[in-house]
């Protein structure tokens, strides 16, 4: 009987990485999302003898190698995603590492998700209705025609005749030395946590285009398959398991 509890931590451990592949597949077609990837580690059991007596393993009782799968963490790949080209002013994707900042109602975020629009009142903001920051704050535009460079310079021309071209801001790309310091908030954003963001000179960022999820669909269908041949066999285990105790159980005592 003990023989089941690690196999039914590893079948446990198997469900969690089955949410993160499924909630992967479910942003496959979401503008800037970065996938998220499931790390186990194997848990020893241990137990207190006594009040202040050194913890000890429980060989004795879950057996001398049980190892009870654990998740450690979920982390974010931050690789790119592919570069969609879709010719709207508003778009914008960045080459390379960096995010852009939006002013959230709960603070500022950060957000590989380029897919802008105005407001109202002419300001650039996010799908999510949050103003895109730029190096001033929220990035109001008159009307006209925008041009973002590759450095962020954004500048606007009047539609009427002899219009002049007035330079309105810079969208600044920012980066954080250690991405692990970022945490999903929803929507795209990410908040830092236990670091900071500076602005990255190096970034590039092309008008015009968006970049697509980095979830590779075929990847992500062949780790959900193997997944499940695992579920399955520690669910077999875990029967097979229980069938021998309950053998084990009614035969005790009976003389032949």
């Amino acid at each position: 009987m003990d023989s089941i509890y690690p196999v039914l931590s590893g079948a446990l451990a198997q469900e969690k990485k089955l949410e993160v592949i499924t909630n992967n597949l479910a942003n496959v077609g979401t503008t800037g999302f970065k996938k998220d990837i499931a790390v186990f580690e194997g848990l020893t059991p241990h137990v207190m003898n006594a009040p202040g007596t050194e913890i000890q393993p429980l060989g004795t009782l879950f057996g001398a190698d049980a190892t009870f799968g654990h998740l450690q963490q979920i982390s974010t790949d931050f690789s790119s995603g592919p570069i969609q080209v879709t010719g709207e002013p508003l778009d914008l994707a960045i080459h390379g590492e960096g995010f852009f900042a939006v002013q959230a109602p709960d603070g500022v975020r950060y957000t590989r998700n380029g897919h802008f629009t105005l407001d109202a009142g002419g300001q650039l903001v996010t799908m999510g209705g949050h103003p895109v920051l730029g190096s001033a704050g929220p990035i109001n535009l008159p009307p006209g025609v925008v041009t973002i460079d590759a450095v962020g310079n954004i500048s606007v021309k009047g539609g009427e005749a002899g219009a002049t071209v007035v330079e309105i801001d810079v969208l600044p790309v920012f980066t954080v030395s250690n991405p692990q310091d970022l945490r999903k908030t929803g929507q795209g954003l990410f908040e830092v946590v236990g670091g900071s963001a500076v602005p990255f000179l190096e970034g590039r960022v092309q008008q015009g285009a968006i970049e697509g999820s980095n979830v590779n669909p075929v990847e992500e269908m062949v780790a959900m398959i193997e997944v499940m041949r695992l579920y399955e066999a520690a669910q077999k285990a875990m029967q097979t398991a229980d069938e021998i105790t309950a053998k084990a159980s009614n035969e005790i005592g009976v003389i032949g």
